[in-house]
């Protein structure tokens, strides 16, 4: 019987002590999610960073390869040029060719001619023009052979002297050829060097192009996966926060005030992303302000978060009771610490541009149960 109060008493006990050491185990298992999450949102900002980076390399690598591309077809239209001046030499070429062969031609008749006289003067001898003058019958026979003897000479002179000339042309149009010919192998050479050159270029900033697009996608890959697991870990604490041993207050649905003076760049719900280019869901309002504009709090609450909060940059969190939560991201600086608790109008931070962001703004959003509400519902 004593046995039995006893074991009564020691299971009265347990279960007295059970829901606090549950209450200890599940909160210290919320703030291990809440450090998991903290890293996690980390590792986002560097995959964002790592893509805006990447982002970045694919544009500088776009921009040379259309430079590089715009060289290529100016070396192209130079190539055309080129071609049509080769072809317009070579056509001088093939002309001066074929006045060589005519000329060479020419020379050879000429050839001919003088081993002809050569011919004729061996086998009948050197002609004495002195014995062939005084040999004359009379004055018109002198005066005949003189003028045959005139005809002779200036005829081998004539002949000679074109000989000549025609040696000197030949020379010179082969050395016109050789000329022209060494100025197309020139142009053509250089013409196929830069062609060469600019064409391992287009190749290698195509290749940086399709690296730094693959590296881009891994990154939005990474992050995305990392989104999934932040929302998982946040459904996770939702589910711990809803069955926990806190007592949940009511919702405080008056009495917030804006966090600050400016003018909405962004709406809550559906927009197209400033970074990614995607169509997301926007979780908040974008307020737009200077950098160092005080960010004030909405309502009375308790700091449940401040500090580094991934692509949210530097943020803060309130709770305002009944599972009401404000959040204010994006700040430069912070102004107050977790468990910290804050009336309406403190201010809690500076704005800045902090995480994924494209200028100074407050990104303001608020949660109810873990899950994002429009927060125009609470403001005035």
């Amino acid at each position: 019987m004593l046995k039995k109060k006893i074991g009564f008493f020691l299971m009265a006990c347990l279960l007295a002590v059970l829901p606090a050491f549950n209450s200890r185990v599940s909160a210290s298992l919320a703030d291990d999610k809440r450090a998991e999450l903290n890293q996690v949102q980390q590792k986002m900002q560097e995959m964002a960073e790592k893509k805006a980076a990447a982002r970045e390399k694919a544009e500088a690598a776009s921009a040379a390869l259309s430079e590089v591309t715009g060289s290529l077809r100016e070396l192209q239209q130079e190539s055309r040029v080129l071609q049509q001046q080769s072809d317009e030499l070579q056509g001088r070429i093939d002309d001066n060719r074929a006045k060589l062969e005519k000329k060479q031609a020419e020379v050879k008749e000429r050839k001919n001619i003088y081993k002809t006289r050569l011919r004729d003067i061996y086998i009948n001898g050197q002609v004495n023009y002195l014995d062939v003058l005084l040999g004359a019958k009379d004055f018109s026979d002198f005066s005949s052979r003189m003028y045959l003897l005139q005809r002779i000479i200036k005829s081998d002179l004539t002949l000679m002297e074109q000989m000549q000339k025609d040696a000197d042309e030949i020379a010179a149009r082969k050395a016109e050829l050789y000329s022209q010919m060494q100025e197309i192998k020139t142009t053509q050479n250089m013409l196929a060097a830069k062609t060469s050159r600019v064409e391992r270029l287009r190749k290698q900033r195509a290749a940086m192009l399709s690296d730094a697009e693959a590296e881009e996608q891994q990154s939005q890959d990474e992050y995305e996966r990392l989104m999934a697991v932040s929302e998982q870990i946040a459904a996770m604490l939702r589910n711990m926060e809803e069955n926990g041993a806190v007592a949940e207050a009511p919702v405080v649905t008056s009495g917030y005030i804006w966090p600050c003076n400016g003018v909405i760049t962004s709406p809550f719900g559906w927009r197209t992303h400033p970074i990614f280019g995607t169509t997301k869901y926007h979780s908040g309002l974008d307020i737009g302000v200077d950098y160092g504009t005080p960010i004030l709090a909405t309502n009375n609450g308790t700091v449940i978060y401040s500090g580094w909060m991934g692509g949210y940059g530097y943020a803060v969190m309130i709770d305002h009771g009944g599972g009401l939560v404000s959040l204010y991201a994006h700040n430069d600086s912070l102004n107050v610490y977790e468990g910290q608790y804050v009336n309406k109008g403190t201010c809690i931070a500076y704005a800045g541009s902090t995480g994924y962001s494209t200028g100074p703004h407050c990104h303001f959003e608020m949660r109810l149960h873990g899950e994002v509400v429009d927060p125009m519902g609470y403001l005035p």
